[in-house]
Protein backbone atom coordinates (compact mmCIF):
# COMPACT_ATOMS: atom_id res chain seq x y z
CA UNK A 1 0.00 0.00 0.00
CA UNK A 2 1.29 3.21 -1.26
CA UNK A 3 1.54 6.04 1.67
CA UNK A 4 3.07 9.60 1.81
CA UNK A 5 6.04 9.68 3.83
CA UNK A 6 6.71 12.28 6.50
CA UNK A 7 10.41 10.97 6.80
CA UNK A 8 12.33 7.57 7.03
CA UNK A 9 14.30 6.03 9.78
CA UNK A 10 16.62 4.33 7.97
CA UNK A 11 20.70 4.59 6.57
CA UNK A 12 19.83 6.32 3.56
CA UNK A 13 19.53 10.44 2.69
CA UNK A 14 15.59 11.01 3.85
CA UNK A 15 13.07 11.39 1.22
CA UNK A 16 12.28 15.02 1.80
CA UNK A 17 9.06 17.84 1.05
CA UNK A 18 6.65 14.68 0.91
CA UNK A 19 3.77 17.60 0.85
CA UNK A 20 2.24 18.26 -2.93
CA UNK A 21 4.57 20.21 -5.19
CA UNK A 22 3.59 23.32 -7.28
CA UNK A 23 5.07 22.57 -10.60
CA UNK A 24 7.86 25.06 -11.25
CA UNK A 25 7.24 28.53 -13.41
CA UNK A 26 7.80 27.70 -16.94
CA UNK A 27 11.80 29.51 -17.15
CA UNK A 28 12.79 30.49 -21.13
CA UNK A 29 14.19 27.43 -22.63
CA UNK A 30 16.55 27.43 -24.77
CA UNK A 31 15.04 26.72 -27.70
CA UNK A 32 11.75 28.28 -27.92
CA UNK A 33 11.45 27.36 -30.87
CA UNK A 34 11.63 23.71 -30.45
CA UNK A 35 8.91 23.89 -27.28
CA UNK A 36 6.49 26.39 -29.18
CA UNK A 37 6.87 23.29 -32.27
CA UNK A 38 6.14 20.88 -29.73
CA UNK A 39 2.88 22.23 -28.48
CA UNK A 40 4.66 22.38 -24.59
CA UNK A 41 2.32 25.49 -23.33
CA UNK A 42 -0.88 23.37 -24.93
CA UNK A 43 -0.99 21.06 -22.02
CA UNK A 44 -0.75 22.65 -18.52
CA UNK A 45 0.48 20.36 -15.00
CA UNK A 46 -0.90 20.03 -11.88
CA UNK A 47 0.40 19.74 -8.44
CA UNK A 48 2.77 16.64 -7.83
CA UNK A 49 1.70 15.02 -4.82
CA UNK A 50 4.31 12.66 -4.53
CA UNK A 51 3.66 9.30 -3.04
CA UNK A 52 6.14 6.69 -2.34
CA UNK A 53 5.96 3.25 -1.57
CA UNK A 54 8.21 1.34 0.16
CA UNK A 55 11.62 1.12 -0.72
CA UNK A 56 14.10 -1.93 -1.92
CA UNK A 57 17.72 -1.79 -0.14
CA UNK A 58 21.34 -2.77 -1.66
CA UNK A 59 24.16 -2.24 -0.29
CA UNK A 60 25.03 1.41 -0.98
CA UNK A 61 21.55 2.53 -2.03
CA UNK A 62 17.78 2.09 -2.14
CA UNK A 63 15.42 2.19 -4.83
CA UNK A 64 11.62 3.81 -4.23
CA UNK A 65 8.46 3.09 -6.20
CA UNK A 66 7.91 6.94 -6.86
CA UNK A 67 4.14 8.32 -8.33
CA UNK A 68 3.71 11.66 -9.43
CA UNK A 69 0.56 13.77 -10.56
CA UNK A 70 1.52 15.67 -13.80
CA UNK A 71 -1.93 16.43 -14.83
CA UNK A 72 -4.89 16.42 -12.81
CA UNK A 73 -5.45 12.85 -11.69
CA UNK A 74 -3.17 12.17 -14.78
CA UNK A 75 -0.30 9.83 -12.47
CA UNK A 76 2.75 8.28 -14.06
CA UNK A 77 5.41 5.93 -12.34
CA UNK A 78 8.79 6.30 -11.93
CA UNK A 79 11.66 4.44 -9.49
CA UNK A 80 13.82 6.86 -7.39
CA UNK A 81 17.28 5.16 -6.51
CA UNK A 82 18.87 7.19 -3.33
CA UNK A 83 22.47 6.48 -2.12
CA UNK A 84 22.72 6.00 1.09
CA UNK A 85 25.74 8.54 1.22
CA UNK A 86 25.50 11.54 2.73
CA UNK A 87 24.62 14.24 -0.04
CA UNK A 88 23.99 17.07 -1.54
CA UNK A 89 24.18 14.65 -4.44
CA UNK A 90 24.06 15.64 -8.47
CA UNK A 91 20.33 14.39 -9.64
CA UNK A 92 19.74 12.41 -13.09
CA UNK A 93 16.66 12.12 -14.89
CA UNK A 94 16.18 8.83 -16.56
CA UNK A 95 14.21 8.08 -19.69
CA UNK A 96 13.63 5.12 -21.73
CA UNK A 97 13.40 4.16 -24.89
CA UNK A 98 10.75 1.59 -26.80
CA UNK A 99 11.88 -1.64 -25.72
CA UNK A 100 9.02 -3.07 -24.40
CA UNK A 101 9.22 -1.76 -20.66
CA UNK A 102 9.56 1.81 -18.67
CA UNK A 103 11.02 2.42 -15.56
CA UNK A 104 11.73 -1.51 -15.16
CA UNK A 105 13.30 -2.34 -18.45
CA UNK A 106 17.40 -2.99 -18.47
CA UNK A 107 17.87 0.21 -20.00
CA UNK A 108 16.51 2.43 -17.48
CA UNK A 109 17.65 0.38 -14.54
CA UNK A 110 21.12 -1.15 -15.08
CA UNK A 111 22.47 2.65 -15.66
CA UNK A 112 20.32 3.84 -13.06
CA UNK A 113 21.83 1.40 -10.36
CA UNK A 114 25.10 1.96 -11.73
CA UNK A 115 24.61 6.06 -10.86
CA UNK A 116 23.10 5.60 -7.66
CA UNK A 117 26.17 2.81 -6.53
CA UNK A 118 28.59 6.21 -7.21
CA UNK A 119 26.29 8.87 -5.02
CA UNK A 120 23.79 10.67 -7.81
CA UNK A 121 20.42 10.22 -7.34
CA UNK A 122 18.20 9.13 -10.22
CA UNK A 123 14.79 8.90 -11.13
CA UNK A 124 13.60 6.74 -14.05
CA UNK A 125 10.34 7.38 -14.87
CA UNK A 126 7.77 5.85 -17.04
CA UNK A 127 6.04 7.74 -20.62
CA UNK A 128 1.99 7.23 -20.67
CA UNK A 129 0.84 4.01 -22.27
CA UNK A 130 3.85 1.99 -20.55
CA UNK A 131 3.72 -0.80 -17.37
CA UNK A 132 0.52 -0.10 -15.19
CA UNK A 133 0.02 3.05 -17.47
CA UNK A 134 -0.78 0.92 -20.60
CA UNK A 135 -4.43 1.88 -20.72
CA UNK A 136 -6.32 2.46 -24.32
CA UNK A 137 -6.97 6.47 -22.80
CA UNK A 138 -3.48 6.74 -22.26
CA UNK A 139 -1.62 4.87 -25.07
CA UNK A 140 0.48 7.31 -27.35
CA UNK A 141 3.39 4.62 -28.76
CA UNK A 142 3.38 2.92 -32.36
CA UNK A 143 0.16 2.38 -33.93
CA UNK A 144 -1.58 1.49 -30.53
CA UNK A 145 -1.00 5.06 -30.00
CA UNK A 146 -2.10 6.45 -33.07
CA UNK A 147 -6.00 7.97 -32.28
CA UNK A 148 -4.24 9.68 -28.92
CA UNK A 149 -1.32 11.06 -30.95
CA UNK A 150 -4.15 12.73 -33.14
CA UNK A 151 -5.97 13.80 -30.48
CA UNK A 152 -3.17 16.07 -28.95
CA UNK A 153 -1.68 17.44 -32.59
CA UNK A 154 -5.11 18.59 -33.19
CA UNK A 155 -4.99 20.51 -30.29
CA UNK A 156 -2.00 21.72 -31.16
CA UNK A 157 0.37 20.09 -28.52
CA UNK A 158 1.81 16.45 -29.38
CA UNK A 159 2.92 13.46 -27.89
CA UNK A 160 6.60 14.40 -27.65
CA UNK A 161 5.03 17.36 -25.72
CA UNK A 162 3.25 15.08 -23.27
CA UNK A 163 6.08 12.83 -22.86
CA UNK A 164 8.33 16.13 -21.87
CA UNK A 165 5.88 17.37 -19.21
CA UNK A 166 6.17 14.36 -17.37
CA UNK A 167 10.10 14.53 -17.50
CA UNK A 168 9.72 18.10 -16.17
CA UNK A 169 7.44 16.73 -13.22
CA UNK A 170 10.46 14.60 -12.27
CA UNK A 171 12.58 17.37 -12.45
CA UNK A 172 10.45 19.58 -10.08
CA UNK A 173 10.49 16.34 -7.75
CA UNK A 174 14.30 16.36 -7.69
CA UNK A 175 14.40 20.04 -7.40
CA UNK A 176 12.15 20.12 -4.50
CA UNK A 177 13.74 17.39 -2.54
CA UNK A 178 17.15 18.65 -0.35
CA UNK A 179 19.67 16.23 -1.33
CA UNK A 180 20.10 16.93 -5.15
CA UNK A 181 22.46 20.08 -6.27
CA UNK A 182 22.76 19.77 -10.25
CA UNK A 183 20.73 17.67 -12.94
CA UNK A 184 21.75 16.05 -15.74
CA UNK A 185 19.27 13.74 -17.92
CA UNK A 186 19.97 10.46 -20.28
CA UNK A 187 18.29 7.74 -22.00
CA UNK A 188 19.22 4.93 -24.61
CA UNK A 189 17.47 4.80 -28.04
CA UNK A 190 13.98 7.01 -27.84
CA UNK A 191 14.75 8.19 -24.33
CA UNK A 192 18.04 9.69 -25.58
CA UNK A 193 15.20 11.52 -28.08
CA UNK A 194 13.54 12.77 -25.00
CA UNK A 195 16.44 13.48 -22.68
CA UNK A 196 17.94 15.50 -25.72
CA UNK A 197 14.72 17.47 -26.33
CA UNK A 198 14.21 17.73 -22.71
CA UNK A 199 17.78 19.43 -22.47
CA UNK A 200 16.67 21.86 -25.14
CA UNK A 201 13.71 23.22 -23.64
CA UNK A 202 14.52 23.18 -19.77
CA UNK A 203 17.66 25.13 -18.91
CA UNK A 204 17.92 23.05 -15.50
CA UNK A 205 19.61 20.62 -17.02
CA UNK A 206 23.38 21.17 -17.46
CA UNK A 207 24.29 17.67 -19.10
CA UNK A 208 22.58 15.06 -21.23
CA UNK A 209 23.71 11.40 -22.18
CA UNK A 210 22.88 10.01 -25.11
CA UNK A 211 23.11 6.08 -25.75
CA UNK A 212 22.27 4.14 -28.69
CA UNK A 213 21.33 7.42 -29.93
CA UNK A 214 18.91 7.69 -33.50
CA UNK A 215 18.96 9.62 -36.09
CA UNK A 216 17.12 12.65 -35.17
CA UNK A 217 15.26 14.56 -36.36
CA UNK A 218 13.13 11.00 -36.23
CA UNK A 219 11.20 10.60 -39.63
CA UNK A 220 8.88 7.55 -40.48
CA UNK A 221 10.99 6.66 -43.18
CA UNK A 222 13.52 6.05 -40.57
CA UNK A 223 11.39 3.68 -38.44
CA UNK A 224 10.95 5.59 -35.41
CA UNK A 225 8.14 5.91 -33.60
CA UNK A 226 5.78 8.66 -34.23
CA UNK A 227 6.02 10.00 -30.14
CA UNK A 228 9.25 11.01 -31.04
CA UNK A 229 8.30 13.47 -34.00
CA UNK A 230 8.42 17.21 -33.98
CA UNK A 231 5.04 18.71 -35.75
CA UNK A 232 6.03 21.40 -37.98
CA UNK A 233 9.83 19.82 -38.91
CA UNK A 234 13.13 19.52 -37.38
CA UNK A 235 14.08 23.30 -35.97
CA UNK A 236 17.16 24.73 -37.91
CA UNK A 237 20.78 23.62 -36.85
CA UNK A 238 19.07 22.14 -33.16
CA UNK A 239 22.05 20.18 -32.56
CA UNK A 240 24.74 22.83 -33.83
CA UNK A 241 22.85 25.26 -30.79
CA UNK A 242 22.89 22.69 -27.84
CA UNK A 243 24.66 24.73 -25.41
CA UNK A 244 25.62 22.50 -22.50
CA UNK A 245 28.07 19.30 -22.68
CA UNK A 246 26.36 16.45 -24.05
CA UNK A 247 27.81 12.86 -24.26
CA UNK A 248 26.92 10.60 -27.85
CA UNK A 249 27.02 6.81 -27.55
CA UNK A 250 26.50 5.09 -30.75
CA UNK A 251 26.60 1.19 -30.73
CA UNK A 252 27.85 1.44 -34.25
CA UNK A 253 24.69 1.97 -36.00
CA UNK A 254 25.27 6.32 -35.93
CA UNK A 255 28.43 8.41 -36.73
CA UNK A 256 28.97 11.75 -35.28
CA UNK A 257 26.32 14.14 -35.45
CA UNK A 258 26.95 17.10 -37.98
CA UNK A 259 27.13 20.03 -36.36
CA UNK A 260 27.81 18.61 -32.65
CA UNK A 261 29.68 21.49 -31.05
CA UNK A 262 32.90 21.18 -29.38
CA UNK A 263 31.40 20.49 -25.84
CA UNK A 264 29.54 17.06 -27.43
CA UNK A 265 31.61 14.08 -26.58
CA UNK A 266 31.20 11.48 -28.72
CA UNK A 267 32.22 7.66 -29.15
CA UNK A 268 31.22 4.38 -29.97
CA UNK A 269 31.19 1.10 -28.20
CA UNK A 270 30.06 -1.45 -30.86
CA UNK A 271 27.65 -3.95 -29.49
CA UNK A 272 23.52 -4.13 -28.91
CA UNK A 273 21.22 -1.68 -29.22
CA UNK A 274 20.68 -0.36 -25.43
CA UNK A 275 22.58 0.94 -22.64
CA UNK A 276 25.00 -2.26 -22.17
CA UNK A 277 28.33 -2.05 -19.67
CA UNK A 278 30.55 -0.28 -21.58
CA UNK A 279 28.08 2.99 -22.05
CA UNK A 280 27.95 2.88 -18.54
CA UNK A 281 31.19 2.71 -17.80
CA UNK A 282 31.73 5.41 -20.51
CA UNK A 283 28.91 7.90 -18.59
CA UNK A 284 29.90 7.16 -15.00
CA UNK A 285 33.52 8.59 -16.35
CA UNK A 286 32.42 11.22 -17.97
CA UNK A 287 29.98 12.64 -15.52
CA UNK A 288 32.49 12.51 -13.07
CA UNK A 289 34.79 14.70 -15.33
CA UNK A 290 31.83 17.51 -15.74
CA UNK A 291 29.92 17.72 -12.32
CA UNK A 292 31.36 20.70 -10.06
CA UNK A 293 33.14 19.22 -6.99
CA UNK A 294 31.91 15.71 -7.46
CA UNK A 295 33.69 12.71 -6.50
CA UNK A 296 32.07 9.26 -7.01
CA UNK A 297 31.89 7.28 -3.21
CA UNK A 298 32.87 3.80 -4.48
CA UNK A 299 34.46 2.30 -7.62
CA UNK A 300 31.93 0.96 -10.04
CA UNK A 301 29.38 -1.92 -9.74
CA UNK A 302 30.73 -5.26 -11.01
CA UNK A 303 27.92 -6.55 -11.38
CA UNK A 304 24.74 -4.16 -11.85
CA UNK A 305 21.35 -5.77 -9.81
CA UNK A 306 17.86 -5.93 -11.73
CA UNK A 307 14.65 -5.13 -9.74
CA UNK A 308 11.58 -6.63 -10.66
CA UNK A 309 8.85 -4.82 -12.31
CA UNK A 310 6.66 -5.84 -9.43
CA UNK A 311 7.98 -4.25 -6.96
CA UNK A 312 8.52 -0.98 -8.27
CA UNK A 313 5.04 -0.50 -9.71
CA UNK A 314 2.69 2.48 -8.61
CA UNK A 315 -0.49 1.56 -7.37
CA UNK A 316 -2.46 4.30 -8.40
CA UNK A 317 -1.98 6.21 -11.94
CA UNK A 318 -5.25 8.03 -11.74
CA UNK A 319 -8.05 7.66 -13.59
CA UNK A 320 -7.80 10.68 -16.71
CA UNK A 321 -7.07 9.92 -19.96
CA UNK A 322 -5.54 11.47 -22.63
CA UNK A 323 -9.20 13.07 -23.52
CA UNK A 324 -9.66 14.36 -20.15
CA UNK A 325 -6.67 16.61 -20.10
CA UNK A 326 -7.02 18.26 -23.06
CA UNK A 327 -10.54 18.98 -22.10
CA UNK A 328 -9.37 20.52 -18.74
CA UNK A 329 -6.63 22.48 -20.04
CA UNK A 330 -6.90 26.12 -19.76
CA UNK A 331 -8.15 27.73 -23.04
CA UNK A 332 -4.85 29.50 -24.77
Amino acid sequence: MFALLLAMACSSEPVNNPAPVKPEEAATPRSGELADRLGMSRLSRSELLPVLGEALDYEHHQVWPLSLQVFEDFRISGALYVPKSKGPHPGFLMAHGHFGEGKSSGEAQAPSHALAHQGHVVLALDTPGVEEGDQPSRQIHHEAGHENRQRLEKEGSSAMALQLHGLQAGLDYLQSRGDVSWLSAGGASGGAVQAFYLSQIDPRIEAVVLASFVPMPRLSREGGCPCDWIPGGWPHNLIAQHTIPSLWMSEGAEARPVGLPENGHFVTHTGPHGFEQPMITEMTEWLQNIIPDFQATREALTRIPHSPSTALASSDVGNAGIGDILQSRTPQ
